[in-house]
């Protein structure tokens, strides 16, 4: 049985929904422009535009791309390969959740099984991403943490493609040991709201699929006030003003996705924000406290012969609980100190049962990880200096995923420093960095039998150099590239061994180098081409076996190469000031996999050739008018613990959201409607074979209703 339900809107749909797109984004121009001389002509009084908070991109100094108290400020040559969703942004696109926010963004593969760990995202063919919440890293259950986030809760989440910039954060993954410590490919910085006023949100929607599926409702309300801001002698709110500006915070969400039994992939989550911050003098302060409580069922797979799998398994709950604080103090406007702190808590309890048998197991997992980061930024003239370390610490017990076992405790430690320098009046900026992070481990095992596997030693140091350019050939035209150069040998304070029967393990080395040409030409037409290059040489992996030598116990390892060469086409712009659009196309040109002297071609095997999205967004007052459409090559190879599947249709889809928004001005406060619908092809596409294909539920239309005061 295919895993498709109806037959998918194809290909060739596809590009004439993109060509189509470009060709009306070119035809219209020169008639949008005409449109705007008659408007400023026009002499009829015209009606008090309804000014929509949110809509215009925010202005915290932290946020800017280039602001010194930024605790993730990308180099310049690193900005072309950075996408960053705003606020303006996220409401326009309607996410369903987080991953489904993530998967708009240019080369992103969102891959989506209904196993123990839910969703898996991939960037220009592979890599992994680090995820950080308002400074606090996540552990490696991030994505089971992530699902249930609340899209209300986020300003900004900012999407770091080839993670050359080498303050953001750790190299290398962190949390348990039992795998090579290899280097990170990319970082997902999320940034969450805080108010710009005294006001207040109440949110709530329901939305249905096709086939027959419970209705499901999300509700949220945001509140929030600002003080000490004030004119001669009061805040905004009319208190009187004192030396103390600052902001206090909170929200509280709920989701409910309830599922059919033949499906059974339903999901839940209550949840809460508090924030808090405050500004003296030249100390700034932010702090973020968040906790939910929430279920995940695993989806029922599909076999290839049309067998619905018997397995009833879910998470009942997974709890999480994230502190957060940064510092930024600025001892002058060229000299500041950062600091941010962090801990996060998650738990979870596993039910295994059988739609068809009594049996049934329950498994519970907890991890805790908590860190901190220290940075100093120094302009000197047109020389920017960065010095900082950054410390992390987790813990983990309790069987978790495919391991039945897991007991770890181990620390990250790493420092940094990079130049940046401006030349010619800022047409050219050239930095340079060095990071080196060391993964220390405590204890680390996955058999109750090798709890004294690896314990009090230290992996290899991670050692990353980093170059970027970028040069301002013309007022339009500019050219960026970045290098990067990643050694972790294979052990200073422990043996790392080869399995038995393989060949020597060698120094992990990893390059990467990413050249951008991006154009202004118009404000309608601002295209950019990058081209990207990622070659890993014997990525290390811990194998199950262990061997004993000198009274201690150790595991095996594995390596491999790996290779990911491609292009990436962004064209994006502004039509008359009420339409804009992104285009996006991500070309793999090259895909191997090297492992004990045999290479496998990756590109429509294990991971699309091609991915193309468009976004498209057209403001009517008072209406708004969102266009969302994504399509993803096919891939047949599918590897889990349970070994390899080989089968057809995986991926090969295209999937088309859409919304109408609208406004009703109510007094002093403002309703918006929002007419939204989800995979309007009703495409039942899968992503992933493990116990079977995982079809997406297809057509889902909704309203969401938001009242701001």
């Amino acid at each position: 049985m295919n895993r498709r339900y109806t037959a998918p809107t194809g290909r060739l749909a596809a590009a004439v929904l993109l060509l189509a797109a470009c060709a009306a984004s070119t035809a219209t121009t020169a008639a949008a422009a005409t449109a705007v001389e008659s408007e400023q002509a026009e002499t009829t009084q015209q009606l008090k535009p309804i000014v929509v908070e949110g809509e215009t991109d925010s202005q915290r100094e932290d946020l800017k791309a280039d602001s010194v108290t930024n605790l993730y400020r990308v180099e310049a040559s690193a900005r072309f390969g950075t996408e960053v969703f705003t606020e303006k942004d996220i409401k326009a696109l309607h996410p369903d959740n987080v991953f489904d926010l993530l998967d708009k963004a240019a080369g992103v593969n969102l891959i989506y099984q209904g196993r123990r760990s839910p969703y898996i995202v991939e960037e220009r063919g592979g890599g992994t991403f680090t995820y950080i919440i308002d400074g606090a890293v996540l552990p490696p259950s991030s994505n089971r943490i992530l699902y249930k986030f609340p899209i209300a809760a986020i300003e900004e989440m900012q999407i770091v493609r080839g993670s050359t910039s080498l303050t953001l954060g750790p190299s290398i993954p962190i949390g348990a040991s039992n795998s090579g410590s290899g280097l990170n490919t990319g970082f997902i910085i999320i940034r969450t709201k805080q108010p710009k006023k005294t006001e207040a949100v109440l949110t709530a929607s329901a939305e249905k699929a096709n086939g027959g599926h419970p209705v499901e409702t999300n509700e949220s309300v945001y509140a929030g006030t600002r003080f000490g801001e004030g004119d001669k002698g009061q805040d905004k709110s009319g208190a009187d003003a004192g030396p103390i500006k600052g902001y206090l915070a909170g929200l509280a969400a709920k989701m409910d996705r309830p599922s059919q039994d033949d499906w059974y992939d339903g999901r839940s989550n209550e949840g809460g924000m508090g924030s808090a911050g405050f500004a003296l003098g030249k100390l700034n302060v932010n702090m973020m406290a968040y906790k939910d409580s929430g279920t995940l069922e695993m989806q029922r797979g599909i076999t290839a012969a049309g067998a619905l799998m018997s397995d009833k398994w879910w998470y009942d709950p997974l709890e999480t609980t994230l502190y957060t604080t940064d510092m930024a103090l600025q001892w002058t406007p060229n000299q500041t100190t950062l600091f941010n702190l962090y801990k996060t808590q998650y738990e979870q309890t596993e039910h295994n049962e059988s739609f068809t048998t009594s049996a049934a197991t329950l498994r519970e997992f907890e991890e805790e990880t908590s860190g901190f980061g220290l940075r100093h930024n120094a302009r000197f003239g047109d020389t920017l200096v960065q010095l900082g370390g950054q410390a992390s610490s987790s813990n983990g017990f309790g069987p978790n995923l495919s391991t039945a076992y897991n007991r770890y405790d181990t620390t990250i430690t790493g420092w940094s420093g990079s130049v940046e320098q401006k030349l010619f009046n800022e047409k050219l900026v050239l930095d340079g960095g060095y990071r080196q992070d060391t993964k220390h481990i405590d204890n680390s095992s996955t058999k109750v039998t090798a709890d004294k596997a690896n314990n009090d030693v230290d992996m290899d140091p991670a050692k990353v150099y980093a170059l970027g350019s970028r040069w301002q050939i013309t007022d339009m035209v500019a050219l960026s590239g970045r290098y990067y150069h990643g050694d972790q040998g294979t052990s200073g304070d422990f043996d790392m061994k080869p399995l038995p029967k393989t060949g020597p393990l060698n120094p992990e080395r990893q390059e990467r180098i990413e050249v951008g040409l991006e154009a202004e030409v118009k404000p309608w037409f601002q295209p950019g081409l990058t081209w990207f290059d990622i070659d890993t040489e014997n990525a290390k992996t811990a194998s199950n076996t262990t061997y004993v030598a000198n009274g201690a116990t150790y595991y095996y390892y594995t390596q491999s190469d790996e290779l990911r060469r491609g292009i990436e086409l962004l064209i994006k712009g502004t039509i008359a000031e009420n339409t804009t659009y992104k285009l996006s196309w991500t070309r793999m040109l090259d895909g191997e996999t090297t492992s004990n002297g045999v290479t496998t071609d990756a590109l429509g095997v294990t991971t699309p050739e091609n991915l193309f999205g468009l976004t498209l967004s057209h403001r009517w007052d008072p209406y708004r008018f969102n266009l969302s459409i994504k399509q993803v090559d096919q891939w047949t190879n599918t590897g889990s613990p349970m070994g390899v599947s080989t089968v057809d249709g995986i991926g090969d889809y295209t999937r088309i959201d859409a919304n109408i928004q609208r406004d009703f001005q109510l007094s002093e406060t403002l309703l918006t409607a929002t007419l939204f619908g989800r995979n309007l092809g009703d495409d039942n596409y899968s992503s992933r074979y493990v116990t079977g294909y995982y079809p997406d539920r297809g057509r889902t239309v909704g309203l969401e209703l938001s009242w701001a005061f």
